[in-house]
C-alpha cells in the first residue's frame, strides 16, 4: 500500500460537555450541536489531506472517513480527534 493509496479509518472525537439541565430532548440536541460543531473542522481537516467523509455517528462522536495513508497521523493531531481505530463489524456476545 503506498503512502497515497485511501485507508477507511473511524475518528473518534472527544466527548462534547453535556449540559446537566434542561429536558431530554434539550440535552440530546445540546449534544448534536455540539458534536456538528467539532465535526465541522475535522471534516475541514480531513478534505484539506485528500479524504472525505463517509458518515457520521452523533450518538457516540464518531466520523467513518476515508483518507490516504500517509495522511493519518496529520487528522490525528487535530485538537477535536480522540483518537483514529479500524472499522470492525460487530457481533452479538457469544458469536462469532
Amino acid at each position: 500500500m503506498s503512502g497515497s493509496s485511501p485507508v477507511e479509518v473511524i475518528v473518534e472525537l472527544r466527548p462534547v460537555a453535556m449540559p446537566e439541565h434542561g429536558s431530554r430532548s434539550e440535552r440530546i440536541e445540546a449534544a448534536k450541536a455540539g458534536f456538528e460543531q467539532e465535526l465541522r473542522g475535522v471534516e475541514q481537516t480531513i478534505t484539506a489531506v485528500g479524504g472525505h467523509v463517509i458518515e457520521t455517528a452523533w450518538i457516540n462522536q464518531v466520523v467513518r472517513s476515508s483518507i490516504p495513508a500517509a495522511a493519518v497521523h496529520r487528522v490525528a493531531e487535530d485538537d477535536d480527534v480522540a483518537a483514529i481505530d479500524l472499522p470492525r463489524m460487530l457481533s452479538a456476545e457469544g458469536h462469532s
